[in-house]
């Protein structure tokens, strides 16, 4: 895409990740994920309990993440812990990656038509929890930040970890389309939105940004 004379170049490669913002906000993800209610069934593996409602039905969905590079549909279900009103969240795996995500131990549960890729997870989290879980996974460990140390609050994790992260950018030789450079984009839209006191928002960009920085790990 060419631009205008004296113009700077059209950034056509950070409309991907503006674009996944625009389609990740959870009543989006409600509206296009009809799979989540009752008339989904799973088989729990190993077992001889009845066949019943897909867990999470009906519930309210907060957040939509990729944990796994990995394009094969998932056929096996893995159950966060119980809140009282059903799974924390759901993990989607294939057959190659039943056992994989030790960091995301759950109960599983066998199903041959879940329609979403392995390493999909459907979160009924609350916002801080989520936050708590970007941090636990990725983010302090491509950072070295932690949240509560010093009391830092999320505006104040978030902008330390952009500074991290464009700092370790800059001292690299790479291009504006490498993954670490997307990382920093999305990781500083999270670092505006919690700024701008609108934490739900910023967790749909650090989703984004962990999917990404599965790419540096390649």
């Amino acid at each position: 895409m060419a631009s205008e004379e004296g113009m700077d170049p059209f950034w056509d490669h950070l409309l991907e990740p503006v674009l996944h913002l625009a389609e990740s906000l959870p009543y989006e993800i409600s509206c296009s994920l009809p799979y989540l209610g009752a008339y989904r069934h799973v088989v729990p593996r190993e077992s001889d309990a009845p066949v019943g409602r897909r867990p999470g039905a009906g519930r309210e969905v907060t957040g939509l993440r990729t944990v796994l590079d990995c394009s094969t549909s998932g056929t096996t279900l893995r159950q966060g812990p119980d809140t009282g009103d059903g799974p924390a969240w759901l993990l989607h795996l294939c057959p190659a990656h039943t056992e994989a995500l030790a960091s995301w131990p759950g109960a599983c549960t066998d199903t041959p038509d879940l329609a979403l890729d392995c390493g999909t997870v459907i979160e009924y989290r609350t916002t801080e929890q989520l936050l708590q879980s970007h941090a636990g996974l990725w983010l302090t460990r491509l950072t070295g930040l932690r949240p509560g140390i010093p009391e830092r609050t999320w505006a104040d994790l978030l902008e330390q970890a952009h500074q991290v992260l464009s700092t370790r950018l800059a001292g690299h030789d790479t291009d504006e389309e490498s993954p670490l450079a997307s990382v920093v984009t999305t990781v500083d839209m999270a670092r505006r939105y919690t700024a701008e006191g609108n934490l739900q928002q910023a967790t749909v960009a650090l989703s984004y940004a962990e999917t990404l920085a599965l790419r540096l790990d390649a």
